[in-house]
């Protein structure tokens, strides 16, 4: 893609945020078409939008959602701070079009993770996180035709990044099974979802490992006090407009948004 082009498919996509309204597609003339275009697409949004970043969200973590996506690896966005909130939060229920919400791990690192001129190892990313937190993705799209856009718009639209709310530390997490805890979401108290961390790519520091190392490879990295969420336990579900949203993970603990009208 041409500069011009990358410019022209950002602006769309964020002048579509500001009207609080979705496009059948991203034009042809300035459509990516490939996923490292997408990220192109995706680093001029964050920067034209000129919205602090507050951690990544990372997707399609399994083979069942990577082939629905289109892609052989996980996706990332990026978590802005303006739409990131300490649970129990609240948002209006009307500013997302989808208002899917997904239960998931989320890691807050204590140290920066930055290009190193070798891959990073299990072990090495897990050192430098200093929290594990439950949190409740909110995904949402500027694409009116959803996974049908295309793995390469889908990224250019921040990989459907909306917004993030984060529950307590879980006590000593480095002791706890985060892999085989059950998870479950509940929407206004009716269980929708239940599953384990084994959803999210195997195991949920998997999805962190693979995003340190994409993000090292892309020049940037990963910073210290960003969090990193790392895919549905339990499910992708949608909620009304006007609802509760409960991620439960037991002993583990909880995250809670409510949608208000």
């Amino acid at each position: 893609m041409t500069p011009e082009q990358i410019q022209e498919a950002a602006r769309l996509l964020l002048q579509a945020r500001g009207d609080h309204r979705q496009i059948p597609a991203i034009p042809e003339s300035c459509r990516p078409a490939t996923v490292e275009d997408g990220y192109l697409v995706q680093d001029e949004l964050i920067r034209l939008w000129g919205l602090e970043v507050g951690g990544w969200k990372v997707g399609a973590t399994t083979p069942p959602w990577q082939e629905k996506v289109g892609v052989k690896e996980p996706i990332a966005g990026r978590m802005l701070v303006p739409f990131m909130r300490p649970s129990p939060a609240e948002f209006f229920g009307g500013a997302f079009h989808m208002r899917i919400v997904e239960p998931e791990y989320a890691y807050r690192l204590g140290r920066d993770l930055p290009p190193s001129g070798r891959p990073y190892g299990r072990d090495e990313v897990l050192d430098a996180v200093e929290t594990v937190h439950p949190a409740i993705e909110i995904v949402d799209s500027r694409l009116a035709g959803g996974l049908a856009a295309g793995a390469p718009s889908l990224v250019a639209d921040n990989a459907v990044a909306a917004a993030f709310v984060y529950g307590t530390a879980i006590p000593d997490w480095r002791r706890r099974d985060l892999v085989n805890a059950p998870v479950r979401i509940t929407i206004d108290r009716e269980i929708v979802g239940q599953g384990d961390g084994r959803e999210a790519g195997g195991d949920p520091a998997n999805p962190l490992v693979w995003l340190a190392n994409d993000r090292a490879r892309r020049g940037d990295g990963l910073k210290r006090g960003q969090f990193v969420t790392t895919s549905s336990c339990a499910g992708v579900h949608r909620a009304p407009a006007v609802a509760t949203v409960v991620a439960d993970f037991g002993e583990l603990g909880r995250a809670e948004v409510r949608f208000t009208g």
